[in-house]
C-alpha cells in the first residue's frame, strides 16, 4: 500500500479552534475588566469637575406668597402679647383694653338679702375700692338693711306682746379682691365687652342689737367694662354673723345678691 504523501502543513485539529477561541475570549474579558475601572474613574472625574451649587434650577418652583407672609404673621401674633417675667420672657397674656392698676372704683349696689335667723329683705349701699395691681384690690363696702322677724307675728297676735322690734342694720366690711380670670363676651358681631371674674374675702362689723361679734364674708362676682369709666357688676356674698334672736344665739349665714354700676376715677 502506498502511504499518503506528507505535507508541510499539519492536519487540522478541531480542538485547536476552540482552544484558540477560549484564549482570545479570556483575553477579551481581561481587557474589558481592565477598561471598567478606568471608565469608572473617568466618570468620577467628570462628576468631580462639575461645579456644585445650591441655587435652584430655572425650572424650580418659587416660594409662594403665603410662605413669605408667614414670618410677618408670626410677628403680628407676638405683638398681641404683653407682660414679662423676671427672666425677660413673655407671659403670653393678651393685651387688656381696660386697666385697673392704680385706679379707684366707686360703686353703688343694691339687691336681695336672705337671712337664716331673720326675715329676707333688701339691702343697698356703696363701695370704694383701690387696685394696687391688675389682679388684686382693696375694698370697703357699706350697706343699709332693714331688719324684721315676721315669724314673731303669730305669737304677738296671741299674747299681744312684741318680743322683736323691727329696726335696721348698718354693715361695714373690708375685703380683699382677687381677679384671676379676664374674659371677653361677644354680644353681637360688632360688640365685644371685656370683663373680670373675681373673688372676695374679708371681715367687718354689722351694727345691730342681735349681732354678737365680727362678721366674716366670702363671695364671687362678675364685672363688665362698658367703657373706661363705667362698669356693671354682679356679685353674691355670704356673711357669717353670730346672732341672738329671741334668746337663742348661733352663727347664721346671710346671703346677699347685689348688682350695680361703678365709676372709675383716675
Amino acid at each position: 500500500m502506498l502511504a499518503a504523501q506528507g505535507t508541510g502543513k499539519p492536519p487540522d485539529n478541531p480542538f485547536d479552534e476552540r482552544s484558540g477561541g477560549g484564549e482570545s475570549g479570556g483575553a477579551d474579558e481581561t481587557e474589558e475588566q481592565g477598561k471598567k475601572p478606568s471608565d469608572t474613574a473617568k466618570t468620577g472625574d467628570k462628576a468631580g469637575d462639575e461645579p456644585t451649587t445650591s441655587e435652584p434650577e430655572e425650572g424650580g418652583e418659587e416660594p409662594s406668597a403665603t410662605e413669605e407672609e408667614e414670618p410677618e404673621g408670626n410677628l403680628h401674633n407676638l405683638a398681641c402679647l404683653e407682660g414679662e417675667t423676671a427672666d425677660g420672657k413673655r407671659k403670653g397674656v393678651q393685651r387688656r383694653d381696660f386697666l385697673k392698676k392704680h385706679r379707684f372704683e366707686l360703686a353703688a349696689v343694691g339687691g336681695y338679702y336672705s337671712s337664716d335667723a331673720l326675715s329676707s329683705t333688701y339691702t343697698y349701699g356703696g363701695a370704694l375700692a383701690y387696685y394696687p395691681s391688675e389682679d388684686f384690690g382693696l375694698e370697703l363696702l357699706v350697706t343699709y338693711t332693714p331688719i324684721k322677724f315676721r315669724l314673731e307675728e303669730p305669737f304677738s297676735a296671741f299674747d299681744q306682746e312684741q318680743h322683736f322690734t323691727p329696726s335696721s342694720a348698718l354693715q361695714g366690711i373690708g375685703s380683699l379682691l382677687w381677679s384671676p380670670i379676664h374674659a371677653k363676651f361677644k354680644f353681637t358681631d360688632a360688640t365685644i365687652i371685656h370683663g373680670d371674674v373675681f373673688a372676695m374675702a374679708g371681715a367687718g362689723r354689722t351694727f345691730h342689737e342681735s349681732v354678737l361679734g365680727l362678721t366674716w364674708e366670702a363671695g364671687l362676682g362678675l364685672k363688665l367694662y362698658f367703657s373706661r369709666f363705667v362698669t356693671f357688676r354682679l356679685e353674691i356674698r355670704d356673711f357669717l354673723i353670730p346672732q341672738e334672736v329671741l334668746g337663742r344665739g348661733r352663727s347664721t349665714n346671710n346671703l346677699a345678691i347685689l348688682g350695680g354700676f361703678s365709676l372709675w376715677l383716675l
